[in-house]
């Protein structure tokens, strides 16, 4: 008998998005049902002005679950949103500020199933790298230079080149690769495929955009299997990050946690938005502070 093809829970966060958010939703439900395997969508609004807006896009459809946070909290405590409610094994989030094409989820399904032949063991994470940005000539040359200084002396294989993101991301990859030993060439793509249990380990701490860094930290100091596919070229610049310093600052060598402390509290408190009108989303079905509530 043939072993199901695990279910995948797909999160997108949002906050002022509503317009590019229902241009992409039509092409992910597309993209997941010919996968052939279970699937859920959970949209967060994070902080939306227009809450309205971002409610009318989202299909009214049992693969499909809208959250919502009150006030903006940033990309991070959307992920601990989403993963507090999420019921899939495998866990997938992306974002609307940039064009990514839902078909290559296909590429990081079709990986994150394969496993080592040494480890026996499959990956936690599976990240998706932007490619398609022509590089400068200045960091071109140098990395000929470089490459060429290592094979003439050390004999080794000369690396396809890096791919290019521009100036800001260059030092930012440098930065994740010498202080926290991340090994992917676009730490920052909203583009990872995870293993739903392996980010039940450890707390998120991030709450913004440098939660990227910190999951892919994470895994690499707890030594998991994981993978960098390319995606599919585009020639559009990648988004700029937002302020990473607070939550650079909760990931230092005395800060960063790997176990949670108990009680276990996976997320902030969230609003899931009923799926038929006349009940208050502002108010949990029970009446206590940040209980979901359940769709009739």
């Amino acid at each position: 008998m043939t072993k199901p093809l695990e279910a995948v829970s797909v999160v997108i966060p949002v906050h002022n998005a509503a317009d590019a958010l229902g241009k992409i939703l039509p092409g992910w439900r597309a993209v997941l049902e010919k996968t052939g395997r279970g699937f859920e969508v959970i949209v967060v609004d994070d902080g939306s002005a227009d809450a309205a807006a971002v409610e009318r896009v989202v299909p009214r459809d049992p693969h499909f679950r809208l959250l919502r946070h009150d006030t903006r909290r940033g990309f991070g405590a959307s992920l601990k949103t989403a993963l507090a409610e999420a019921k899939q094994p495998l866990l997938f989030y992306t974002a609307v500020d940039y064009p990514y094409m839902p078909s290559d989820l296909r590429k990081l399904l079709d990986r994150i199933a394969l496993r080592d032949e040494v480890l026996g063991k499959q990956p936690d994470l599976i990240s998706g790298c932007r490619t398609g940005i022509p590089t400068p000539l200045l960091p071109r040359l140098v990395a000929r230079g470089w490459a060429l200084f290592w094979r003439v002396f050390a004999g080794m294989p000369t690396p396809d080149p890096t791919p290019w993101h521009g100036w800001p991301e260059f030092w930012h990859r440098v930065r994740a690769s010498w202080v926290y030993g991340v090994p992917l060439a676009d730490v920052n793509s909203c583009f990872k495929l995870f293993r739903t249990d392996f980010l039940r380990r450890f707390p998120i701490q991030s709450d913004g955009d440098f939660v990227h860094m910190e999951l892919v930290a994470k895994a690499t100091f707890l030594t998991s299997i994981m993978d960098e596919v390319p995606l599919t070229p585009k020639p559009d610049p990648v988004p700029p990050l937002g302020d990473v310093r607070a939550d650079r600052r909760k990931l230092s060598p005395s800060g960063a946690k790997f176990t949670h402390d108990p009680p276990r509290d996976l997320a902030p408190a969230a609003i899931a938005v009923p799926d038929a009108p006349g009940l208050p989303a502002n108010v949990s079905a029970d009446n206590s502070p940040g209980s979901p509530i359940p769709s009739p």
